[in-house]
């Protein structure tokens, strides 16, 4: 998995949120400060 340095941009990717609803990155980061949490379970 790639990892973004410092001060590189957010790859415009879109995902679905809870509701369904697709949210597009880094669009969501213009309107506030945003924190965004990854959760991947690894196949073991």
């Amino acid at each position: 998995m790639a990892q973004l340095s410092v001060g590189e941009k957010f790859p415009s990717v879109g995902l679905k949120d809870i509701d369904g609803e697709t949210v597009r990155f880094p669009e969501i980061f213009s309107r506030a400060p945003a924190t965004v949490v990854f959760f991947y379970r690894g196949r073991w």
